[in-house]
């Protein structure tokens, strides 16, 4: 080791007061060639323990024994506390080192008390204050349920239940007949089934003229309002409601009132708040009073830009609004002030939905006739081919046909000597009678091939021609032969020779006749 290394370790054991052995000493110094202050740096993080031990035995032994008062009152507050001790490091910039005491002998009892006394005050104050809530609320339910009948026994026009999960057409029809029965009214007679309904005249069946209400859900009627552009009314009511019967007989079924709905062409929907599907429309359009009247029409929202005015997609809106009872006068005057306002736009509407509808049905019609066109040029199409098919076939078969004649000609055997011949007459359907000689060893179908070639086809073979059976045909005559007498018809067989039937052998008188069909 070299004077200046001794040097240096001699520095680093003085500032840092280690107590590790000196040959760690001299390998932490190597590790960071020889610099004291990475040394001191890196002994800090490596033992800070020792360190601090180190900091604290130095800082007891320069103490002044004045503060002994002070070192009773620590000791004194360590009993009551988990104290932790804060040493700063003997090297500046090091991180300060945090040692944890453990908790005194005093500090776990107290600690233990405190935890069993609140345990003893959860078990009896809070779970006891809790079951006797549970049991009140119970209580309470109990007799809330059993005295809400009872009321609603006592006072059954003041409440009532709303309808849930029926068809919105069915009530829609139930609250017609029951409007009916408000206003005590009955049908004339039943409608005559040739005459198609209007959905604006049909209560003139009815003995007291009333609103005809249209006998669907609500969202039908808004389907109806948006698709023919037409003015829509809504109307809400309870039976129960004490302005109900005076708002029907003074509003509803006023001459004034039904000449106003009728002359404009308005459709009109109605329901019972009892309904759910009236008590949701209530609800939509924030109804607080009853009776109510809601007029809907098409509206387009406008928006002036740079380019111009642009104009939204129609939509319902609710341009009126008439909640509680109200005169009849001024229902109308309300009414109509709002159909004057609104009714303009709503026949340009109108006009640019028919002019669609009518676009839609002309290219409807078009698309038809076009669809129509094809299926024609196709079935034409379909028709040829399948003729050019037959004719083809046709072709096939009948040169198939003549070649089979001519091999079938090439092949007939020579007229046989007078010992081995049969010889057989034969009538031809156009009434000439041929004799010929036949071998007796050929079989019945030289016969059929005999007339066939000879007489019916009257084949020409030409030296130019392929003799040869054309593969895959199968030739089939289109005539039958018969016996004189008895009438018996000789069956075309190949394999039966003209000597072993006795119906051409020796001697054969026969008749040629052409099937039915050729």
């Amino acid at each position: 080791m070299f004077f200046e290394q001794e040097e240096i370790l001699e520095q680093f054991q003085n500032i840092s007061n280690c107590q590790i052995p000196v040959s760690e000493q001299i390998a932490l110094l190597e590790s960071v060639n020889w610099n004291l202050e990475l040394a001191l740096i890196q002994y800090w993080q490596l033992y800070p323990r020792r360190a601090n031990f180190e900091r604290r035995d130095v800082s007891m032994a320069t103490d002044n024994p004045s503060n002994s008062a002070s070192n009773q009152r620590s000791w004194l507050s360590s009993l009551f506390q988990n104290t932790e001790e804060t040493y700063a490091p003997l090297m500046p910039g090091s991180f300060p080192i945090t040692e944890e005491r453990q908790p005194s002998k005093l500090h776990r009892i107290v600690s233990a008390t405190f935890k069993w006394l609140l345990d003893q005050l959860v078990l009896f104050v809070v779970v006891p204050l809790y079951v006797l809530l549970r049991i009140l609320g119970l209580a309470l339910l109990v007799v809330i349920g059993g005295i809400v009948p009872i009321i609603m026994k006592l006072h059954p026009g003041r409440y009532h239940v709303i309808r849930k999960n029926a068809d919105p057409a069915d009530m829609a029809r139930r609250f017609i007949v029951d409007f009916d029965d408000l206003i005590g009214n009955v049908s004339r007679g039943e409608p005559d089934e040739n005459e198609t309904g209007d959905l604006i005249n049909q209560a003139d069946m009815m003995e007291i003229q009333r609103p005809d209400f249209l006998e669907c859900s609500y969202s039908h009627a808004l389907h109806f309002a948006k698709k023919d552009a037409r003015w829509l009314l809504l109307y809400i009511h309870s039976e129960n409601h004490q302005d109900t019967k005076s708002f029907i007989q003074d509003v509803l079924i006023n001459p004034e009132f039904l000449q106003f709905i009728r002359e404009k062409q308005i459709l009109i929907w109605g329901g019972d708040i009892k309904d759910c599907e009236a008590y949701q429309v209530a609800n939509q359009f924030k109804v607080t009073r009853l009776p109510f009247l809601g007029m809907l029409c098409l509206t387009v929202n406008e928006t002036p830009t740079a380019s111009g005015v642009q104009q939204s997609d129609p939509i319902l809106s609710m341009v009126c609004k008439i909640q509680g009872y109200m005169p009849n006068a001024q229902v109308l005057s309300k009414l109509e002030k709002n159909y004057n306002k609104f009714n303009s736009k709503l026949e340009s509407i109108r006009a640019e939905v028919q002019r669609l509808h009518n676009d839609r049905q002309t290219r409807q019609l078009q698309d038809q006739a076009y669809e129509n066109s094809l299926r024609r040029d196709r079935m034409r199409r379909m028709e040829e081919a399948l003729l050019q098919r037959e004719r083809q076939e046709q072709t096939r078969a009948a040169t198939l046909r003549e070649k089979w004649l001519k091999w079938r000609k090439s092949t007939l055997l020579p007229d046989p000597e007078p010992a081995n011949a049969a010889r057989i007459a034969i009538r031809l359907p156009d009434g000439k009678r041929v004799r010929h000689n036949f071998d007796k060893n050929a079989k019945i179908e030289e016969i059929y091939a005999f007339v066939e070639c000879i007489y019916l086809n009257n084949v020409e073979i030409s030296d130019s021609d392929t003799l040869e059976r054309p593969i895959g045909y199968n030739h089939q005559y289109k005539f039958d032969v018969y016996t004189v007498y008895p009438r018996e018809i000789v069956v075309v067989d190949d394999d039966l020779s003209i000597a072993d039937s006795q119906q051409v052998y020796p001697d054969g008188n026969l008749v040629v006749e052409l099937n039915s069909e050729n």
